[in-house]
This record gives structure tokens, C-alpha cells and sequence, in this order.
């Protein structure tokens, strides 16, 4: 095996600048036979015609532009109002729609159906960097398997740090051989399982983009420590800051418990190799999860990030604000993912 194995591991990923598609892609099939939203009734066809979800991410709804101003119906009047037939191809067309709008902000007569519906893959971009994490963590795990022992690293200059060492990258280009023997493809069968930790990587570093975009989450939780002192005069918003900080406490059990699940998931490295289809269907519905959920937060978390940790109008909205996205989802036994 050449001195290169391991670096093509990383180097194997694909170009981030763009949306792109897993290796498992090609023996994917469509989860519909439709790539494009060709709507055949005039109402799809009016301005500003499209599906999007409500405030927060709470309902979709057909909204179209009256006059300057944003109208909008639910599906079922919709359907109701505009005799679009339960068995037509607009009410078939409504459903992928509605689907749809968990992975793009609305959906327009002519729109592409998301990828994410059509054979797993994604629809929104990731960076270089991400591809390198999941690789590495991959690598990491490879190696924990080979010497027997759990290896506890998530910093990755901790991890860059040791699989830098000259003897890890020993031990690195020889655990591939040990694991081709343990998958049963023989002495001369690296190259496979090379592709099937490819195949691992094209998924998780959608998961290491997420689990980036997940600190920003926490960084409001380390705000609101802040600002609880910064408001300790003012009975009434220390008293939401409070509530918010018990909300978000909740939020962010759920997206550890996420990532934790994942982790664990491919934490035995030979195990997710010898089920490696099972295991890309698990990390793609996680991947989704946690992606609709940062779509929620993303309006919110751009909020905070215009404003300094001090007593302000703005600040004060953007509590009330955050409260109003936590309470109805966490003070009713209710997850971000089921709201």
C-alpha cells in the first residue's frame, strides 16, 4: 500500500463549493418520479405563488403577492378553493412541496425538487474543512479499532496532533490491510475499504457542517449568563432570561443527543463498514433533522449576531424573540424536530 492511503482518504471527498451527491447515490432510487414543480393550475402560475412555511417553521402554506401585500392559504382550503383533484398531478405536486420545505426556504412553479427527496443527497453546500473532519474522525476511529483501545479525541488539533505522529501514520497505513482481512476481501483489499470509508465521509462531513453550525446555538446559552447580570435591576427580563436559558437547555440536550447518536453510530468502525447501506440512510435522516432544525434557528441566531452584550430595545426584542421560538416547542414536551 503506497504512503498515500491515508491522505486519499481526505483528499477523496468532493468538491464543497457546490451542492453534491454520496457514491451511494447511483444505486439510489427516487423517492419520486418527478424533478421539477410543473404546476398545470393557473393559481401556481400568479405572482409571487409559492409554498413556504409560516413564522418559526410552524405550518406550510401557499402564499401569493396581492397588491404588495403577502397573502396566504393552508393546503387543505387551498386544494378546496382551486378544485385541485386528491388523484392530480398539482395535489401530487402539493405533497412533494410540502415535504420539500423541510430542506428549502419555499418552493415556485419550475423549482427543482429538492435533493434530498429525490435520492438522499443535499441541496445546500459545505466547506473543505468539514470534508477533513469527518475524514480524520474516521481515521481516528480506524485506529482505536486496530490497537484495541477507545480513543476520547474531539478537539480536532488534538486529533490533527496525533494522527500527525509518525507512528500513528504507521499504524494507520497497516490498519487498513488488518481491516481488509476482518471485512473478508482479502490481503490485497485496501482499495475497498477505502471506498466504503469514502463513502462514510461523503456523508459525515455534512454532519461536522451541522455540528459547527450547533455552536452558535451555544453560544447564546453562554450570552444569556452575561446578560442575566447585565439585567439583574430589571425583575421582569432577568426573569426571561431565565426561562430562556431553562428552554435552551433543552434544545441543546436534543442536538447532543443528535451528534451523540451518530457518533455512537460509527464509533465502531468495522461494524458501520459491514453495514455501510444502513448506516448512510441512518446518517442521511440525522443529517436532515439536524438540518430543518438549524433552518428554525437560523433567523434567530442571526440576531444575536448583529448585537453586542448589553442592555438595549434590541436585545429586548431578540429575547422575546427567542423565548417565542423556545416555549412552544420545549414547554409542552415538544422537540425542534416535531414542531
Amino acid at each position: 500500500m503506497s504512503d498515500a492511503t491515508p491522505q486519499a482518504l481526505e483528499a477523496a471527498v468532493p468538491n464543497a463549493q457546490t451542492p453534491e451527491t454520496s457514491v451511494a447515490e447511483d444505486t439510489v432510487k427516487p423517492a419520486v418520479d418527478v424533478t421539477h414543480f410543473n404546476f398545470d393550475a393557473k393559481v401556481f402560475h400568479v405572482p409571487g405563488a409559492r409554498f413556504a412555511l409560516t413564522e418559526n417553521a410552524r405550518e406550510p402554506r401557499f402564499f401569493v403577492d396581492l397588491g404588495g401585500i403577502s397573502a396566504s392559504l393552508s393546503v387543505d382550503v387551498l386544494q378546496k378553493e382551486f378544485s385541485i383533484g386528491r388523484d392530480s398531478s398539482d395535489m401530487k405536486l402539493i405533497q412533494i412541496a410540502v415535504s420539500g420545505l423541510r430542506f428549502v426556504d419555499d418552493i415556485r412553479t419550475g423549482d427543482a425538487v429538492p435533493a434530498e427527496i429525490l435520492n438522499g443527497s443535499v441541496s445546500w453546500p459545505i466547506k473543505s474543512k468539514h470534508k477533513l473532519h469527518a475524514a480524520r474522525r474516521l481515521q481516528v476511529q480506524l485506529l482505536s479499532w486496530v490497537s484495541g483501545k477507545e480513543l476520547l479525541l474531539t478537539n480536532f488539533d488534538e486529533i490533527d496532533s496525533f494522527l500527525e505522529q509518525i507512528e500513528n501514520k504507521t499504524k494507520l497505513k497497516s490498519a487498513f490491510a488488518t481491516a481488509a482481512q476482518e471485512l473478508g476481501f482479502g490481503p490485497d483489499g485496501e482499495e475497498k475499504v477505502m471506498d466504503l470509508l469514502q463513502s462514510l465521509t461523503r456523508e459525515l462531513c455534512y454532519i461536522e457542517a451541522l455540528r459547527e453550525r450547533f455552536l452558535s446555538v451555544r453560544n447564546i446559552a453562554e450570552r444569556l449568563i452575561v446578560l442575566r447580570r447585565l439585567y439583574s435591576s430589571d425583575a421582569r427580563v432577568k426573569d426571561e432570561i431565565r426561562c430562556i436559558g431553562l428552554l435552551l437547555g433543552k434544545a441543546i440536550q436534543e442536538y447532543e443527543k443528535i451528534f451523540f447518536d451518530v457518533d455512537a453510530q460509527t464509533s465502531e468502525i468495522i461494524g458501520a463498514l459491514k453495514s455501510i447501506d444502513r448506516q448512510i440512510k441512518y446518517i442521511r435522516q440525522r443529517r436532515d433533522e439536524l438540518h430543518y432544525i438549524m433552518r428554525v434557528w437560523d433567523p434567530i441566531i442571526g440576531q444575536w449576531s448583529e448585537l453586542k452584550n448589553e442592555r438595549s430595545r434590541a436585545m429586548d426584542k431578540v429575547l422575546t424573540a427567542t423565548y417565542r421560538l423556545l416555549a412552544p416547542r420545549f414547554t409542552i414536551s415538544r422537540s425542534m424536530r416535531a414542531a
